[in-house]
């Protein structure tokens, strides 16, 4: 963990040689990982580069924002959706304040990174904390409950992100009692099905149900044995490659994952559980720990076997298609577990009747959800009104507007 010191004059000269010969340069401004749901403060480095390609090469490098928003990315197959925004250029008639140095220096710098921050606030989902958060993922699912390709879901989540900003600022932090409400409401719904272990998709599908007859739900608990043979089967595929060439490193890294994560959060002021750097420690330790484990058992076989050298070679060059295949019909696995779980549940009286509730709750929370954002989106502008919407350049409008409504306040202070 302890590095050498790093000379940052010539880490410097490196980038500005990589991108005079058209090269490309992979940047995190806010300096470091977190797990925060909203940007840290930007480092300078990334102005003070482009700064410095235009004074010593004349070149005006595009600065593009890149928006990475995770889901269960501490996770093995999590999943990310990566976004690109608009990109940034210098304006060349700033280079001489920048050369000017001192306030003025800082200035320019100050004004690039204002606009590096609203072009990264376009391309990601940021709220106040992870509760926050929660509710507006589980807002657009209830808001437009059709099929959206990914770039659809951000967008709407994006909406009410920033319509939930919007309406604290216009309340002054204090929202209509009809809003809180209608919160609580949401977060209650979204306990249920974690409580229950089903998806918001999987609740329409209980209202027919409701309407059974006895030959109906008759064939519906004919079918549980059948999705229990067929995740049955996914395990027993997955059993053996799983058990022998995943799961000792899978369990190794864990542990390795979780004792990091201790380490770094109490190493951070910024980090709030430290998940961040989970997969990442654990895909370094796989690199290590998998080849490790297939030259273990291979030399285990040379020694302490008669299987002849081509045979031997086969089982060594199978490890990886073994290994893939175990990974793959694990996950077949935990998709067939998740889906049958719903199913094992009705056979409980109690748990069927609070799952046969929620398409009446649902339906309730969806209309007064629509009916509160049809009352407020007028005053909630572009985000409401444009079918699509320029986020960069909303977000700068955004930036001014608070620093208007800031001097407004500093101004009314000295009048009073």
């Amino acid at each position: 963990d302890i590095m050498k010191r790093v000379e940052l004059g010539v880490v410097y000269e490196k980038v500005l040689s990589k991108l005079a010969a058209e090269g490309t340069i992979g940047i995190f401004p806010e300096g470091g990982s977190h797990d925060r749901t909203d940007l840290l403060p930007l480092k300078a480095g990334v102005a003070l580069i482009a700064y410095s390609a235009m004074e010593k090469y004349g070149l005006s490098i595009p600065i593009v924002p890149v928006g990475l928003n995770y889901f269960k990315g501490h996770k093995i197959r999590g999943r990310v959706t990566v976004e690109y925004g608009r990109p940034i250029h210098i304006d060349p008639a700033t280079l001489k304040d920048y050369l000017n140095g001192g306030e003025s220096k800082r200035k320019v710098c100050n004004d690039v990174l204002e606009r590096i921050e609203d072009s990264l606030r376009s391309v990601i989902v940021s709220a106040p904390d992870y509760k926050t958060l929660k509710m507006i993922h589980t807002a657009r699912r209830l808001y437009r409950d059709k099929y959206m390709s990914s770039s659809e879901k951000q967008d709407l989540s994006r909406r009410f992100a920033e319509g939930y900003k919007q309406l604290l600022l216009m309340t002054q932090g204090n929202p209509p009692q009809s809003w809180l409400d209608l919160q609580e409401r949401l977060r209650d719904y979204q306990k249920e099905l974690d409580e229950l272990g089903i998806r918001d998709y999987q609740v329409p599908g209980l209202v027919s149900e409701q309407t059974d007859t006895e030959a109906d739900q008759l064939l519906r608990l004919m079918r549980i044995p059948f999705r229990i043979a067929e995740l049955l089967l996914l395990l027993l595929v997955s059993l053996i490659p799983g058990l022998f060439l995943n799961a000792p490193v899978g369990i190794i890294a864990h542990y390795w994952a979780i004792w990091r994560r201790k380490k770094a959060l109490a190493g951070s002021k910024v980090k709030i559980k430290g998940m961040d750097v989970m997969l990442t420690e654990k895909v370094l330790l796989c690199i290590v720990l998998v080849p490790t484990l297939w030259i273990s058992y291979g030399l285990s076989l040379y020694c302490f076997s008669d299987i002849d050298l081509p045979t031997l070679a086969l089982f060594f060059y199978s490890f990886p298609l073994f290994s893939y295949m175990g990974i793959v019909t694990s996950e077949a696995g935990m998709v067939e577990l998740k889906d049958l779980k719903p199913f094992l549940k009705r056979l409980f009286p109690s748990t069927k009747r609070r799952m046969m509730k929620l398409p009446a709750v649902r339906k309730k929370l969806q209309a007064d959800l629509r009916d509160f954002i049809r009352m407020i989106g007028p005053s909630l502008g572009d985000v409401y009104s444009e079918k699509k919407l320029n986020w960069a350049d909303f977000q700068q409008n955004m930036r001014r507007h608070s620093k208007l409504n800031l001097n407004h306040l500093s101004e009314t202070k000295k009048d009073v």
